[in-house]
């Protein structure tokens, strides 16, 4: 539990936080009450040492010295109660040098929380504690007398410094304690580390937006941005005594790789790199610069290796439902709305590529048992395997076009999105999901058929009044025109579709092949739910 504690100064109040071996409020105000509540008893006080007990196994020496404190006394004088009840055959002398050292080790305790420099004596830790001076002279003697003060006098002192211990720490505690969730302590590492990512992503959307507005070097990049944005990119570039900024991007990259390795028991560390990202300037409004033409093959070659870094260590996930909240936010401004369905959109694009090529994979290692592991971490390097490339170029992927990432050693993953969800998000659906939600599709589990898929994008555009055009067999079926302006025209062009598609199924489609043919050095390969090669014209894809 979070404990706080009040203490005035100047008028005003100040809050200390830190970590009890207590669960909650109530557990203190329990113990308390076994320990020092009206009509308590030595049963009762033992109910409540064992509880004591636990607390210090939880903490050790870190437990509350006026906790620990509490603890000695009762100890000894619980055994000074039982021997004169005839519980235990305990000398005089044996009781002298318990209580003797059981006192001793309470000054001591009470000492420890005196946080005060060049303190001269004991009597000045003994009136700070607001404790009588005699407290002291009892201690020396019990610690270096070579006779220990008499039992009636260490049995009184002790039972003093039991009251002053409730009123000086258990008391105190009681009325100004609260708690405290510990999602929300800031401790000092996290704090630290949230501050030094924020200052990497803010170079590196300073770096983005030089780059990406056609600036090389420094020099002609600080036109482009100025104040806060300018002053640390500059600040970083001479620091690291970088030549380009393509260079400033890669570096940046790395600097966060490793802040990530040096703290990565920190607890949030998704959420704290998220948020950062998210208040990046730039890197929202790209989804903007790429309509007006800004090629989309430089964005994401200028991204690549940040998106991978991503993937690496598990964050990608977490950022693109983060990326849905913001284009799903109507609270937000259309640019930022807009960049967050660029980028998410572009990240399901990487998806889809992955599970393709996981799915390519599988279908080889169905057909021959003895085909070579791949290892899809390789995907988050910059010289893609041959195979892979393979596999990408086989799944219609484009490369230029597609931020590139696999498995992530830490948090392996098979993307896939629930049939729920996506309903979900089509009913809630706007502008800025609407894309986003057609490049789910192919990602849904249990999976949707080619026709399923066709379907819905195509009622997608068509609720946003987009023109949909159906396949050249369908056109004499639509009346009036050969275009879809409605979702209900597109329904009833759709079912009349799929009325023809299995009339065709039926009668003129080629057989699917079982079995590669080889043709030269040409190899037709077989036809699948998704691929229909055999429809498909020399030198064009079957989805094309």
């Amino acid at each position: 539990m979070s404990k706080s504690e009040t203490t005035e100064e100047v008028g005003t109040i100040k809050r200390r936080t830190f970590v009890g071996p207590w669960k909650d409020v109530k557990e203190f105000a329990r113990v308390y009450k076994y320990l020092y509540g009206d009509g308590t008893d030595i049963k009762q006080q033992k109910l409540g040492l064992i509880r004591v007990n636990v607390w210090t196994l939880r903490r050790s020496t870190l437990c509350p010295a006026g906790v620990l404190a509490t603890q000695t006394l009762l100890e000894v004088q619980h055994k000074d109660l039982e021997t004169e009840g005839g519980g235990s055959a305990l000398t005089e002398n044996i009781l002298q040098t318990l209580y003797a050292s059981a006192f001793t080790r309470f000054f001591n305790f009470m000492s420890s929380t005196m946080q005060v420099h060049n303190m001269r004596t004991m009597y000045d830790t003994a009136r700070l504690l607001e404790l009588p001076s005699f407290v002291v002279d009892l201690r020396h003697i019990c610690a270096h007398g070579q006779v220990l003060p008499p039992l009636d006098v260490l049995r009184s002192t002790v039972s003093s410094c039991l009251t002053w211990l409730r009123d000086y720490y258990w008391l105190p505690q009681l009325n100004t304690m609260c708690d405290v969730e510990a999602s929300k302590i800031r401790h000092k590492d996290k704090t630290q580390f949230e501050e030094n990512v924020t200052k990497l992503f803010i170079i590196y959307d300073a770096a983005l937006e030089c780059y990406c507005k056609g600036a090389h070097n420094m020099k002609s990049g600080k036109r482009h941005v100025s104040g806060k944005r300018l002053a640390q990119l500059r600040a970083y570039y001479a620091e690291q005594k970088l030549e380009t900024l393509k260079d400033t991007l890669e570096l940046v990259v790395q600097d966060l790789i490793s802040l990530v390795k040096r703290e990565i028991a920190i607890k949030d560390m998704s959420e704290i790199l998220i948020v950062a990202l998210l208040n990046m300037k730039y890197f929202f409004s790209i989804g903007e610069s790429h309509s007006s033409g800004e090629p989309l093959e430089f964005i994401i070659a200028a991204t690549q290796s940040f998106f991978r870094m991503l993937a690496v260590y598990g964050f990608i996930e977490d950022l693109f439902y983060s990326l849905i909240a913001v284009a799903e936010n109507e609270l937000l401004t259309e640019n930022r709305r807009a960049g967050a369905s660029f980028w998410a959109t572009r990240i399901a694009a990487g998806f889809v590529a992955f599970r393709k090529c996981k799915q390519i994979y599988k279908s080889e290692l169905d057909k021959n048992p003895n085909t070579t592991d791949l290892d899809f971490t390789s995907l988050n390097q910059d010289n893609i395997s041959k195979t892979m490339k393979r596999y990408l170029i086989y799944a219609g992927v484009d490369l230029k076009c597609t931020p590139i990432f696999g498995d992530s050693m830490r948090r392996p993953w098979v993307w896939v999105v629930d049939r729920n969800f996506v309903t979900q998000k089509i009913n809630c659906i706007n502008q800025y999901t609407a894309p986003i939600v057609k490049s789910l599709l192919p990602l849904v589990e249990p999976p949707l058929t080619t026709a399923e898929i066709r379907g819905i994008t195509q009622l997608v555009d068509a609720f946003f009044g987009k023109k949909v055009t159906v396949k050249k067999q369908l056109q004499s079926a639509v009346k009036n025109a050969d275009t879809i302006h409605t979702a209900q025209e597109l329904l009833e062009a759709l079912k009349e579709q799929n009325k023809l598609e299995e009339m065709m199924d039926c009668d003129d489609s080629p057989a699917v092949s079982k079995t590669k043919q080889q043709f030269g050095c040409w190899t037709l390969e077989n036809d699948d739910e998704i691929c229909n090669w055999s429809m498909a014209p020399l030198g064009r894809f079957p989805w094309e």
